[in-house]
């Protein structure tokens, strides 16, 4: 491990606490050792669990193993990046090899637990991902006295609540990310290819380390609307005066983003449709965010933001979820939402990150507008860590 302070990196005593938050949910389920598995899906979002422990963030596969006793190890899947892993991760023990599965087995017999009960931890963001086979199956056939039982909830509950530390680092990611929301409001015009956006909301963080989650933008005609979410990747469509350009965007801070989901008008004021729909959008954000608070439920925030689906309106994104190094649980969703999601009840609790981010769509799921910020719960309620307006922004002619 190295300590030159090339890379961002937390003080010792938060990755202590850390790894005591693991060793702690451990114990309650009596586990011997932890795997924690990521890979580089979405942006690196399935590797939360090994950067949270690690702060190595890898371009292809790796893994962190920790033990009642043992800090984490680090397994990369490509010994080519060893030199960066060993420079960037704070685990003092870093092995590069093409077979992590039968590396991680021969280590955890080496500390005493060829026979013990081992967790292998995935991530639950908007789906699920875990081990990869073909890396299970070497551990596996290393390791055939063990026992092998799912820990994603070891890591998940040890996440949960975020440090003061962490909240710093999550704020320079809101900050870059309000950066981009006011990038895209004062160069949008007509006739740009999207990708241009892309470019400008990029300028405003790189110079100072900030780096990209994602940005999803998508402009379409508010008078024959072609979508109802933004496009995943820049187009090379122009905008064109009338159109209205939907965006989400997430800029972080060695990983730890914020997020901000806006909507704003091509060189014209908004529809009437579009108007209600954005000040309906609005009007369900700050309902949840003046009633999130300790102790609040699931129940009580979809009690806050029925009223939409009274007015008969639906909802495609989800309404409200967890965040942290990626998308997290817990989540709240609507009847009337379009997409079904996994969302099970909670109790919102201090020190809690959620994106609060309404996405509301016509009757007939031709036309959406979606609201939405980062936000911290403290002790008397949520603050956004987001400061970009929350306006329905025009473009300049």
């Amino acid at each position: 491990m190295n300590t030159d302070g090339i890379f961002p990196r937390f003080s010792d005593a938060e990755y202590k606490r850390r790894f005591a938050a693991v060793r702690a949910e451990m114990a309650k389920r009596g586990i011997d050792a932890v795997i924690a598995a990521g890979d580089s899906a979405f942006r690196f979002s399935n590797h939360a669990n090994v950067h949270w422990l690690t702060n190595w963030l890898d371009p292809y596969a790796a893994y962190a193993v920790i033990t009642m006793k043992q800090d984490p190890i680090l397994i990369i899947s490509n010994p080519l990046y060893i030199h960066a892993a060993n420079r960037a991760s704070v685990s003092t023990e870093v092995h590069g090899v093409y077979t992590p599965g039968k590396t991680m087995g021969e280590r955890l017999i080496d500390l005493g637990l060829g026979g013990g009960k081992i967790g292998l931890a995935g991530v639950r963001n908007v789906g699920r991902a875990s081990m990869a086979y073909e890396h299970q199956r070497e551990l596996a056939a290393t390791m055939p006295d063990a026992t092998f039982v799912d820990a994603l909830d070891v890591m998940q509950e040890a996440r949960r609540i975020k440090s003061a530390e962490e909240l710093v680092w999550f704020e320079k990611g809101a900050e870059y990310t309000d950066r981009s929301v006011m990038a895209v409001a004062e160069s949008l015009r007509p006739d740009m290819p999207e990708f241009e956006l892309s470019a400008r909301i990029q300028e405003t963080f790189l110079d100072d380390g900030g780096s990209l989650m994602f940005h999803f933008l998508g402009a379409t005609p508010m008078d024959a609307p072609e979508l109802i979410f933004p496009w995943q990747y820049p187009s090379t469509r122009r905008t064109r005066k009338g159109d209205v350009l939907l965006t989400e965007i997430s800029v972080g801070h060695w990983g730890y983003a914020g997020q901000v989901q806006r909507a704003y008008t091509v060189d014209c004021d908004p529809t009437p449709e579009y108007r209600r729909l954005y000040d309906a959008a609005h009007e369900c954000y700050q309902r949840i965010f003046e009633m999130l608070k300790p102790g609040v439920t699931d129940v009580d925030i979809l009690d806050a933001a029925r009223f939409v689906e009274k007015q008969g309106y639906k909802t495609l994104d989800v309404l409200i979820h967890g965040w942290g190094i990626t998308i997290e649980p817990p989540r709240a969703d609507l009847g009337c939402a379009m997409i079904k999601r996994e969302c099970l009840p909670f109790t919102v609790e201090e020190g809690m990150l959620f994106v609060i981010q309404p996405h509301v769509v016509s009757s007939d799921e031709r036309r959406g507008a979606q609201v939405g910020n980062l936000v911290a719960i403290e002790k008397n309620g949520a603050r956004s860590l987001q400061k970009a307006p929350m306006d329905f922004f025009r473009s300049k002619a």
